[in-house]
């Protein structure tokens, strides 16, 4: 029979008498104990979790408290934080299963440990259960809170990320660097230019204004909020200018349609003697393709190699697609993938699809489709798209294929969105959308615009309808598309002269793109869309892309 000052008391009078490798083999290889758990056991075990420093010794020392039966929470909180620190999320997530009642700090480990690793759904999952149970963050969480939303792209997210800030001040919690860049991230997303020049005095009076990659961010925020004057002038003011302030520079002018632009800062970049990468030639030759630059770009493209002996990367040659596909070179862009010296992966050949919707080759497109489809079976977007082109040259049995194969595999199309800030308040529309407080008067003043933009040349592009309807109904649908329920708002509640800005997360459809051209000229507005692509600004009648995305 064991003595009381078994194998347990022996060993934590032994802790600082062996090496720790030493004391956890004996911890470890001991057998479970018949007597009852006591202070002492825990002592051994916490001691042990302390001095562990591999991923193996830690599943080890699991096992054995386990098989102890130490369900002490003091002592799965440490392995939980082992885990994560071991960079095991999954594993940490067991043990906080495990407890009944886990610690506000194993909470917060974790939904750090989620971020760190870009688990931001799950991270924000656990905030979220957190709150409901009435549990508070500390001051570590926040930043990390903000980065998961801001590591998400849905538009739901940048409004959390601006409530969450706002929490995290009221808090008395101060910024760092993570929680700025991923509000200014959030801002930009949001199209909140009021909000976000709040936010560049705030990075002012906080003392970030000198760090190079928070006033990147600022510039970006700007670019996105549609303000690139702004974005001119931060940049002139801005010492020290990296190559990503630079890079960032030219990618602001070019989702502008400012392609000129872009090359000449290129140029004043190559003239401050500051040496470019493969993503400044992404930016530059993605400028090249939105403002139809195409010789200009051929040249950018060989230069990298040839000039800076930079070999060209997924980014540049999927931007090289995309410029010979606007300009209509379809052979070409189809002979460069075939050609490059990286595999290719959906989004390039989704680049060459979206070139067959522009310019009606079907053939092409139901070869390149059989291609994504084999590369990323489950991107909404290419099935749509496939769907577009077959609406397009009324194949509507191929569109009702192209839908089950949808529901097949459960692939969902993603909402359309639009939004607009008003009074610092960032407001949502969906397509069809009733849910609106003033959508009454929104569907109303859409209807009396109907009538003046067809006098003045504006036919509906029913093309954009994929369901097999009267052409009347076609029109209703295309009336009510978010981005004009987003514009009709701002003239409802704007002063007259005022610029209309709307961001969508989707790509502007051709009807929509039609129709506000002539909407600027009746109303007298400017008007600024940004879609997932790029900037349109219209004026009277007139898109800035030329017809050109």
């Amino acid at each position: 029979m064991r003595p009381i000052f078994g194998l347990r008391t022996n060993l934590v009078l032994n802790i600082h008498c062996f090496s720790n490798s030493k004391l956890q083999r004996i911890f470890i290889s001991s057998s479970s104990p018949k007597q009852p758990i006591n202070d002492v056991t825990l002592l051994i075990a916490s001691d042990e979790l302390q001095r562990c420093t591999s991923l193996t010794t830690l599943r080890k020392l699991h096992a054995k408290i386990f098989s102890y039966g130490l369900y002490h929470t003091s002592l799965w909180t440490k392995i939980a934080a082992l885990y994560v620190s071991f960079e095991r999320v999954d594993a940490a997530k067991f043990a906080f299963e495990f407890l009944s009642n886990p610690s506000s700090y194993l909470w917060n480990i974790l939904i750090r440990g989620y971020a760190t690793h870009g688990f931001f759904g799950q991270s924000l999952g656990l905030y979220r259960e957190m709150m409901q149970k009435g549990l508070k963050p500390d001051k570590f969480t926040f930043p990390f809170a903000l980065k998961c939303c801001a590591g998400l792209s849905d538009l739901n997210m940048g409004s959390e990320t601006m409530v969450f800030f706002d929490l995290m001040r009221a808090s008395g919690v101060q910024s760092n660097r993570v929680s700025i860049l991923s509000v200014l991230l959030a801002c930009g997303n949001l199209g909140a230019l009021r909000k976000g020049e709040w936010l560049h005095s705030y990075v002012i009076q906080t003392g970030f204004e000198y760090d190079i990659l928070v006033a990147t961010a600022v510039m970006d925020m700007y670019t996105k909020c549609g303000s690139l004057e702004l974005t001119r002038r931060l940049f002139d003011d801005t010492p020290g200018k990296d190559v990503v302030c630079w890079s960032a520079m030219i990618a602001s002018y070019g989702i502008h349609g400012q392609g000129r632009k872009s090359l000449d800062v290129f140029n004043d970049m190559l003239r401050a003697k500051v040496k470019p990468n493969h993503v400044t030639f992404t930016c530059i030759l993605s400028s090249c393709s939105h403002s139809g630059l195409l010789e200009q770009g051929k040249k950018c493209f060989e230069s990298m190699a040839k000039d800076f002996g930079i070999s060209p990367q997924l980014n540049n040659y999927a931007c090289m697609v995309d410029l010979l596909s606007r300009s209509g070179q379809l052979s070409e862009a189809e002979e460069l993938i075939q050609n490059m010296t990286v595999e290719a992966d959906a989004s390039i050949w989704g680049s060459l699809l979206g070139a067959c919707r522009i310019y009606g080759n079907l053939e092409l497109a139901e070869r390149i489709a059989d291609r994504i489809f084999e590369l990323d079976p489950f991107h909404a977007g290419y099935h749509v798209l496939l769907s577009n082109i077959y609406a397009a040259k009324s194949r509507w049995k191929e569109v009702e294929r192209v839908r089950r194969m949808m529901v097949r595999r459960g692939t969902n199309k993603v909402q359309g969105l639009s939004l607009i800030e008003f009074n610092n308040v960032v407001h949502k529309f969906g397509v069809r959308d009733r849910s609106h407080p003033q959508s009454d008067i929104i569907y109303d003043l859409l209807d009396e615009l109907v009538g003046p933009m067809k006098r003045l040349g504006y036919v509906p592009l029913t093309d954009f309808v994929l369901h097999d309807i009267e052409e009347e109904a076609k029109e209703e649908a295309l009336l009510y598309h978010s981005e004009k329920l987003a514009i009709a708002f701002g003239l409802i509640n704007t002063p007259p002269g005022t610029p209309i800005r709307v961001t969508k997360n989707l790509r502007i459809c051709g009807d929509c793109h039609n129709a506000i051209k002539i909407i600027s000229r009746i109303v007298n507005r400017i008007i600024i869309v940004r879609d997932m692509h790029r900037f349109h600004h219209f004026e009277d009648g007139h898109c800035s892309c030329g017809d050109y995305w």
